[in-house]
């Protein structure tokens, strides 16, 4: 099918997949572990993205990755994106920005002397590098974006504006040239025209001269 999800996937701009890809890693990233502790009997405690005293931390993350993910998809399957306030690369990092905002508050956190209490070991779980990895994945693509202008995350095959413009302009400048053309031949039989007339008339001169000539000399 011409039309498919598989194609259209593949006529994404590399952009757009980046961003839809760090979102994905990002929003499985709050599914899965983002801390745990052990404190001195060897009882400890483990908290995913969305549970655990910082939870309102991962349900931002997990709503950031959302949206962004979501712009892609739309585009995916045909149907219409909604307008920002802004434009889409600065949302991505905008959203991509407050992502990594809240993963380094839930590590500063974790990791604070004053969190927990006869605890001995503390450790970052995968979720976190998860939410780093996608979060900076969204951003990369929206600042590549950012800096090639001419590049933006609508499905690449959506080219026929472009074309019929090129076509246009191709156009425009073959009937340019065809008219430059004319007016060039134009201009030549112009030219052979008046040397024409301007033989024909000094030949007539020279008869006139000849005959006046002759005339003058039976009158002498």
């Amino acid at each position: 099918m011409p039309n498919s999800f598989k194609l259209r996937f593949k006529k994404l701009p590399l952009v757009s997949k980046l961003v839809l890809a760090g979102s994905f890693i990002a929003i499985v990233g709050v599914f899965l572990p983002w801390y745990q502790d052990i404190d001195k009997f060897g009882v400890g405690d483990m908290f995913l993205g969305i549970s655990g005293p910082l939870y309102l931390a991962g349900i931002i993350v997990l709503l950031s990755a959302i949206t962004s993910f979501a712009m892609i998809a739309l585009r995916l399957f045909n149907k219409p994106v909604p307008r920002l306030p802004m434009k889409e690369q600065q949302f991505y990092v905008f959203s991509s920005s407050v992502s990594i905002a809240m993963l380094v508050l839930s590590i500063s956190v974790f990791f604070h002397n004053k969190f927990g209490i006869g605890l001995v070991d503390k450790s970052i779980g995968i979720g976190v590098f998860m939410g780093f990895i996608g979060s900076g994945l969204v951003m990369l693509g929206a600042i590549v974006a950012m800096k090639n202008r001419g590049v933006n995350f609508d499905v690449q095959g959506n080219l026929e504006p472009l074309i019929e413009v090129n076509n246009e302009h191709r156009e425009k400048k073959t009937l340019d040239m065809k008219n430059e053309n004319v007016r060039e031949d134009a201009f030549k039989v112009q030219n052979a025209v008046q040397e024409s007339i301007d033989d024909f008339t000094s030949g007539i001169s020279e008869e006139n001269s000849i005959i006046n000539s002759k005339d003058t000399k039976d009158i002498q």
